[in-house]
């Protein structure tokens, strides 16, 4: 009977030696003909090792992506400006400014759309395909012309809410999502920058007294809402980056994320600071969980799940509690600026025409009887460019109790759709995505979001519900005709004779040495 030693196995024992303090594993005998095992890594070092395997075959299947995806764009010295990044820039800097542009920023927004369009043609309806239950929207407001008091008025509107949602699908199937954040990340750093150089303040409330910075604007909660936005989608292009060691981004996102905190918390803006909490919470809380593996995501992400699903099944409740909440740390008013009016009159408003509506955007227009009452009620001089503060109420007054549904169907579907792709295929860009749906699914009970065409909000709400779904892939390579190969000569080449100078190793007898044939080019 033979007798093997194993130095592994399930059942070793440790014994340290107290002179070196050296840990070695006492050998176990075994019987027979049993093989002797290796002892294998310990249940830390396996787990270690998963989450580097992890880690490593994700950075790989990126930069694999990546380098398929084809190299457009154009170089100023040495800056590449890739037209995704672009686009989102020459989108975005006419949607900022558009309230001092006027009818010429939105002619400019109108103009940018289909030229990218047409940039993108080649793979647009595949791209688009399943995007396409995301104009069920726009859809139903382009239908509420048959029964809108102002028809003209909802045609019109409705074509710009479409081209609004096609921009926000665009930016979001884009080819390269860090070109396209580094555009957003621009042209928000340069409202705000200008905001700070040439704004002014406003007075809080009404009839209460302090001011609050509204920049270029001339209202504090929208210049707070771009403000968080664009802080969002900077510490995205900041964590970007730094992995993708681009140091210039990174002083760029750095600055920006400064401003853009400066301007929040001056602007005052109670909903404003409170989606931005939120948002920036879920984007640190998400951001680790790129580096563990599907199972813990999913496991994660169905509590989270559970969670706002009790938040939005306590929606009334929640509402009234960030109301509250608003007005206690921010010094407001009880009406929180005159909303809770707004809201009582738009109650009436919704039992006249309850289930249809009066149309899209066929209320806040110059000669209806109760936008004029409302206009002068709150001190508005100019007569337009106001909402019900409440994206529920909003589409309940516009396109009724159907539209209303149909709009949340139509966003739990993209939110499931979204929550789907990050356990399976996370990265930054998703993080951010989700970070910003976060931040204006918390401000939907005392602002109107999603609603309005040609409005920045807009298009970054349907930006990330179109994230779920795949982006622009790289074209196949052309299929390289087969060519006969060259015959080549093959020699033994015997280099053990080149004496004990040569310091190259000497090959085994009868080696082969490739030489070029006589009709191949040097």
């Amino acid at each position: 009977m033979s007798t093997t030693w194993d130095m592994g196995g399930p059942r070793r024992r440790r014994i340290r030696d107290t002179d070196e303090g050296a840990s070695y594993v006492r050998p176990r005998r075994l019987r027979g003909d049993a093989e002797a095992v290796s002892p294998g890594p310990n249940r830390r070092e396996q787990r270690t090792a998963q989450v580097l395997r992890l880690v490593d075959e994700r950075l790989v299947a990126e930069r694999a992506e990546a380098a398929a995806q084809p190299d457009i764009g154009w170089r100023i010295g040495g800056l590449r400006l890739d037209p995704d990044g672009v686009f989102a820039f020459l989108l975005f800097l006419p949607l900022l400014f558009i309230a001092q542009l006027g009818s010429l920023g939105a002619a400019a927004v109108a103009a940018v759309i289909p030229l990218y369009v047409f940039v993108r043609r080649e793979r647009l309806l595949q791209v688009m395909w399943p995007r396409l239950f995301l104009f069920l929207v726009p859809a139903f407001a382009l239908f509420s012309v048959l029964w809108s008091q102002a028809p003209g008025e909802t045609f019109k509107y409705a074509i710009e809410f479409g081209l609004t949602v096609l921009a926000g699908l665009l930016l979001s199937s884009a080819r390269d999502q860090f070109a396209v954040l580094r555009g957003l990340t621009l042209a928000f750093l340069t409202y705000v920058a200008a905001s700070i150089a040439f704004g002014g303040s406003v007075a809080v409330g009404v009839g209460a007294g302090g001011y609050a910075f509204s920049g270029l604007s001339g209202s504090k909660n929208l210049l707070g809402d771009i403000a968080s936005s664009g802080m969002i989608i900077s510490i995205a292009t900041l964590m970007l980056g730094v992995r993708h060691r681009r140091p210039l981004w990174i002083v760029v996102a750095a600055a920006a994320i400064l401003l853009d905190l400066y301007v929040v918390l001056a602007a005052r803006s109670a909903g404003a600071l409170l989606g931005l909490a939120m948002g920036a919470c879920a984007m640190l809380a998400l951001a680790p969980l790129l580096a563990v593996g599907k199972a813990v995501r999913a496991w994660l992400t169905a509590a989270v799940a559970l969670c706002l699903i009790a938040a939005g099944l306590s929606y009334r409740w929640l509402a009234q509690t960030m109301i509250e909440v608003g007005a206690q740390v921010f010094d407001k008013d009880p009406t929180l600026t005159g909303r809770t009016y707004l809201w009582y009159r738009a109650a009436d408003l919704i039992q006249e025409k309850p289930l249809l509506g009066r149309g899209y955007y066929a209320f806040w227009l110059q000669g209806n009887i109760d936008a004029e009452g409302l206009w002068r009620y709150f001190g508005i001089d100019e007569r337009g460019g106001f909402t019900f503060h409440n994206t529920a109420v909003e589409l309940l007054v516009t396109v009724g109790w159907i539209g209303l549904i149909l709009t949340a169907a139509v966003a739990l579907v993209g939110v499931i759709a979204l929550v789907r792709r990050f356990v399976v295929r996370p990265s930054i860009a998703l993080v951010c995505w989700i970070s910003l749906l976060l931040y204006q699914l918390a401000r939907t009970p005392i602002e109107s979001i999603g609603v309005a065409p040609f409005y920045f909000s807009t298009v970054l709400a349907f930006a990330a519900l179109g994230a779920a779904f795949g982006r622009v892939k790289a074209p196949r390579p052309a299929r390289v005709p087969y060519r006969s190969p060259n015959v080549i000569r093959l020699e033994p080449v015997d280099y053990s004779a080149a004496g004990w100078a040569n310091t190259r190793p000497a090959p085994a007898p009868g080696s082969l040495r490739l030489l070029r044939g006589p009709d191949e080019r040097p």
